[in-house]
């Protein structure tokens, strides 16, 4: 049983990703993303396929992230019940992100990376810059990659203390993976550095950052805190592993600034952990029988099979269902009734991507098509909370459509100003004057 644990957690991840997956909505900024290659892909699919080979495409690139994770915590000598614990945490973190994106594109390729920077042979060297190359092609997210490759050359000079003739050609195949993941292949010159950037664009003025903590006990909190406990309790550093200590602390303190790494984070620190772990418990460690090539074929060929299954089960839709926190009936009123609605929303997050969803719809804030400006945050707040020059704000902005709860205080103020109900929905309503 415990031989195919990996394999049973990452069918469930995929089985979740598929029944329960929300549409995240900077998705569909990604689909229309010209300096993102991944995003055209998947809406060729779309257009080919529906929808629901796309969903599946992202549980199936999901499960494998999860199977190489738990692929490099067996292959460090740990047991297969400690290698299914690996692949239990990280299944976890990826939880909270585990709706329609490109994410899982990077889950992937940073595992595949993780991995790779294990080995010594020349050939997975070159195979660490061809996945850098993939990964900045299709989700440009390789940033992320970069600083993996670079806190294992740290790691490397810290415990061989010495610029060796076997480091410096590792240098140098690392050196060229760091820059191609730098340079970002998507897109020329450069584009953005943006929310690709090792998501840091959290911190800029006007982002509304995705919180670690929301006050809730959630699935990814729990991984999250088993991963920070496990590694606590026995210790990071086993001797030749400085690697490990500097790769987890440095993702650690990324995903303390923002929620979007923590799928990352589990990924590349679950193994260390349970390896940790394992180094008490376990008093002979054995490599496992066969490679990652020779099982490689077997687990394309499920994926292709759980990809068909869904699309065979599932009618074709080519169209994507409203974004979290956008119901259809106030959508279909926007897109029939509105020739050129500016929107403000009560709840900031309710706006996110509106303008891919209802194309003539210009949002106040909207953190997922950019940065918002200060001046807009700025409206929102004013809006939604009534404060004084509430009003004044809005006609300089010229909103002329507001998505509020009924029981929201500027709801009943809009109305008491002439401002109609024009579309509800549970508790949701578009106002317009």
């Amino acid at each position: 049983m415990s031989r195919f644990g990996p394999a049973l957690v990452a069918f469930a991840i995929a089985a979740a990703i598929v029944s329960r997956s929300p549409l995240l909505a900077e998705f569909l900024v990604q689909l229309r993303d010209p300096n993102l290659l991944g995003g055209p892909i998947f809406a060729a699919v779309l257009t080919h396929f529906g929808y629901a080979c796309v969903l599946a495409l992202c549980a199936a690139l999901a499960a494998c992230a999860v199977l190489v994770a738990a692929w490099r915590a067996r292959v460090r000598g740990t047991t297969d019940w400690h290698a299914t614990l690996a692949a239990a945490l990280v299944a976890l973190t990826m939880s909270g992100r585990a709706g329609l994106s490109l994410d899982p594109i990077g889950w992937l390729c940073a595992a595949s990376c993780a991995l790779l920077l294990e080995r010594d042979d020349d050939s997975s060297g070159y195979q660490l810059i061809a996945v850098m190359a993939v990964w900045s092609l299709l989700q440009g997210g390789a940033t992320l990659g970069s600083l993996l490759v670079l806190c294992a050359l740290i790691g490397k000079l810290t415990d061989d203390g010495s610029f060796d003739a076997s480091y410096r050609k590792r240098a140098l195949q690392y050196g060229a993976a760091i820059v191609v993941g730098v340079l970002q292949l998507h897109a020329w010159p450069w584009h953005g550095y943006g929310a690709h950037a090792l998501y840091l664009d959290a911190l800029k003025a006007g982002a509304q950052r995705d919180r670690l903590w929301n006050g809730n006990i959630t699935a990814p909190a729990i991984g999250f805190s088993a991963i920070l406990i496990v590694a606590g309790w026995y210790g990071l550093r086993r001797r030749g592993r400085m690697t490990d200590a500097v790769t987890f602390f440095a993702l650690l303190v990324l995903t303390l600034l923002d929620a979007r790494m923590l799928p990352y984070f589990g990924i590349v620190a679950a193994p260390v952990a349970v390896d940790a772990l394992a180094s008490y418990y376990v008093l002979a460690r054995s490599r496992p029988r066969g490679t990652v090539r020779s099982y490689a074929p077997g687990v394309i060929a499920l994926c292709v099979a759980f990809i068909a299954a869904i699309v065979v089960t599932e009618p074709k839709v080519a169209m994507w269902p409203p974004a979290f926190g956008q119901p259809a009936p106030l959508i279909a009123y926007l897109k029939e009734h509105s020739p050129a609605p500016r929107v403000l929303c009560t709840h900031p997050r309710w706006c996110d991507g509106i303008a891919y969803v209802v194309p003539q719809a210009r949002a106040v804030a909207d953190d997922r098509t950019g940065i918002t400006p200060r001046e807009a945050l700025k409206v929102q707040a004013a809006v939604a909370n009534a404060l004084p020059d509430w009003q004044t704000l809005m006609q300089a902005d010229r909103v002329n459509t507001v998505i509020a709860s009924e029981d929201d205080s500027v709801a009943a103020l809009l109305t008491a100003r002439g401002w109609h109900v024009r579309a509800a929905y549970l508790t949701q309503v578009v106002l317009q004057p």
